[in-house]
């Protein structure tokens, strides 16, 4: 009998997200307490609930993460009775967590998803069997041009992630681990776009808690004068008028 047609993979993009702990431009091999001998690309993805992107993200992809735990409480029900009285239940990984104000306990508005890439592993079958094969996620601009190599991605980025379902062994979407009686929805990363970049630690005035906007100074480039522009007298000048004004200065 021939072999049923490969089935066709889900794949979909994120909204715009803000990106946390980024892990896109060189793999994650955890710790030696939780070691990811393969490597893993990753990342977490910030979004608000109230934003309509997100929203139909959520309505898009929460049905097959329920038919999932279906399917997994399918499978826990067959599990042997010793097994399933140590479990208890299925646990379920929820397809996206809310974010809480750690001082004040209160939600904050915003969810995260969660985006992964195995970096390596090994042929299991075919004329590759037992050789290693390795890949990295595509990594684009906000006009969509490629970036390779692509600049340093850090926490803080604006972007979009395409990504593809992980499905269990008959095809179906979801996952469930009959050890551990975990089940949910893998968002596997493969490439990200990248709106607004953060990288070697640069920031906005939101990122340290500053407002939008507010009424007064707007600085302007093209009016400031380096100090290299000043003459050599004032400059020097400058510099001890700056070193007494800064010995005054408790700030300083």
């Amino acid at each position: 009998m021939a072999k049923d047609a490969k089935k066709t993979k889900i794949t979909g993009i994120s909204p715009k997200l803000r990106f946390k702990f980024p892990k896109l431009n060189e793999p994650d091999y955890g710790t030696k307490e939780f070691p990811k001998p393969d490597g893993e690309f990753s990342t977490k993805g910030v979004g608000r609930l109230d934003d309509p992107q997100v929203q139909a993200f959520i309505a898009k992809w929460q049905p097959l993460h329920d038919d999932a735990i279906k399917r997994a409480e399918a499978e826990f029900a067959k599990l042997p009775v010793a097994t399933r009285k140590k479990l208890g239940k299925v646990t379920v990984n929820p397809l996206y967590t809310e974010l809480y104000d750690e001082e004040t306990e209160e939600p904050t508005g915003e969810v995260e998803f969660k985006f992964a890439m195995q970096a390596s592993g090994t042929y299991k079958s075919g004329p590759k069997q037992g050789k290693k094969w390795r890949r990295k996620p595509d990594i684009f601009d906000a006009k969509g041009n490629k970036m390779d190599p692509a600049p340093s991605i850090w926490g803080g980025t604006i972007g979009r992630v395409a990504f593809e379902v992980g499905t269990d062994k008959e095809g179906q979407p979801g996952y469930f681990i009959p050890g551990t009686g975990a089940a949910g929805l893998t968002l596997r990363l493969a490439a990200a776009r990248i709106i607004e970049l953060v990288s070697e630690g640069s920031k906005d005035a939101s990122a340290y808690g500053f407002d939008e906007e507010e009424e007064g100074y707007e600085y302007d480039p093209s009016s400031v004068q380096s100090n290299d522009d000043a003459s050599g007298s004032d400059a020097a000048g400058d510099d001890a008028a700056g070193d007494e004004a800064g010995s005054d200065n408790p700030d300083f």
